[in-house]
């Protein structure tokens, strides 16, 4: 569903209640907002963590009506770049069950989803200090890995003993390794999309070990928190969704680029990053400079992704990627011999995908299944128009056989 969706619907049913007998330690939920889409009921929960008002995260909750006990639990974690209501992205002409949570909660199971703690912080509120981000330098994968282990507890509660499977796409998958690494007992699946925390090959450590070195240097000088690129990012789709053919004013590409020629480069060309190249030949989408298309993704897809991007994204949970993909950081992947459960993972062979069997052998999992796709970058499988073919009915079918459900 869109993120406007609940807000927009005339008929929604929306309630806000203070909850503060549901607490776990530090965290306590303090509001819940629940609303009617379609035959599906949502529930989006604010968890306190802190005392400051950015020391929250949310919760959210997506279950078929009817009555019906759910097969399981499905516990989505987020990209980086959005957050859980990537999975809430609807098809341009459909309607709630087109999307990814759309989709496995029509069919019975109950779909929880993260969004971290720097989703819906409004650009520009850190640099004009309207609130402490300095918060942010504490804002790691430990502390996501954290907030999981709360939903969790949430899941157990409203499912005792059920099912209950996570992970996701990009820092969902990553997070999933985590997750894994943490609470080995907690799962009885993890889903590793296009993510990974481990590597023994030598150009991925090398390229992150600089990566690694930098960012532990700005976490050093106070630099917590990265309020350009994902704002970046927003411009230069917006510009190329407005006026494609017009020529970028955006400094760092030739007068002579039209904007949708800059959003093509930018999501298809390899460039160094932490961010936009952890993996050798690492491309978000791909496709062609020279011919000015994307190959695979349906640019209505990625203008409305895009513009869901948080302003906001923490140092430290770079770091942490980037220090453990350079085998500098192992705190996330040292137990993962531990976990026995099945494991899924998907990837594309121009984003983590060619990488991803080192991860998948420290898994102590006989259940190991692996679906490529050697041309896709690493979020094509999402915004391909034919997702569903590469995504959802994928996931349903390992669900099948190998759980069961």
């Amino acid at each position: 569903m869109r993120t406007h969706l609940c807000r927009a619907l005339a008929l929604v049913a929306v309630f806000l209640l203070i909850l503060p007998a549901a607490t776990t330690g530090a965290q306590t939920v303090i509001a819940s907002t629940t609303s009617q889409v379609d035959n599906l009921t949502r529930t989006a929960s604010t968890v306190q963590v802190g005392p400051g008002p950015l020391d929250r995260f949310q919760m959210v909750r997506l279950v078929k009506g009817g009555g019906a006990e759910p097969k399981g639990a499905i516990l989505f974690l987020p990209p980086l770049g959005s957050s859980y209501v990537f999975y809430e992205q609807t098809d341009p002409s459909g309607g709630v069950s087109t999307s990814i949570a759309g989709f496995f909660a029509e069919r019975g199971w109950a779909v929880y989803g993260y969004l971290p703690r720097y989703v819906g912080i409004p650009a520009g509120t850190c640099e004009a200090g309207l609130v402490d981000c300095s918060v942010m330098a504490g804002w790691d994968i430990a502390s996501m890995v954290d907030d999981v282990a709360f939903i969790r507890q949430a899941i157990e509660a409203d499912l005792p003993g059920g099912t209950v499977v996570t992970g996701g796409a990009s820092l969902g998958g990553i997070l999933a390794v985590a997750v894994a690494d943490a609470a080995p007992a907690d799962y009885d699946g993890v889903i590793m999309w296009e993510g990974m925390l481990a590597s023994d090959d030598p150009a991925v450590q090398g390229l992150n070990t600089a990566y690694c070195n930098a960012l532990e240097a700005q976490l050093a000088g106070g630099v917590v928190y990265d309020g350009v690129g994902g704002n970046v990012f927003k411009q230069v789709a917006k510009a190329a969704e407005l006026s494609p053919g017009a020529p970028t004013v955006n400094p760092l590409f030739p007068p002579f680029f039209t904007n949708h020629q800059v959003l093509v480069a930018t999501v298809s060309t390899p460039t160094p990053g932490p961010v936009s190249m952890p993996t050798p030949g690492y491309i978000l989408m791909n496709g062609s400079l020279a011919q000015d298309e994307l190959f695979f993704a349906s640019e209505e897809r990625l203008f409305e992704n895009v513009g869901q991007f948080n302003a906001y994204s923490p140092v430290a949970v770079v770091r942490d990627i980037s220090c453990s993909l350079a085998g500098v950081e192992t705190a996330y992947v040292d137990d993962l011999g531990d976990f026995t459960a099945p494991v899924l993972a998907i990837g594309g062979g121009r984003g983590f995908g060619a990488y991803m069997p080192d991860q998948l052998a420290r898994f102590g999992s006989t259940e190991i299944t692996f679906l490529l796709e050697p041309d896709f970058g690493h979020i094509d499988h999402f915004m391909t128009p034919r997702h569903r073919e590469y995504v959802e009915r994928p996931i349903a079918r390992w669900l099948r056989q190998v759980l069961g459900n």
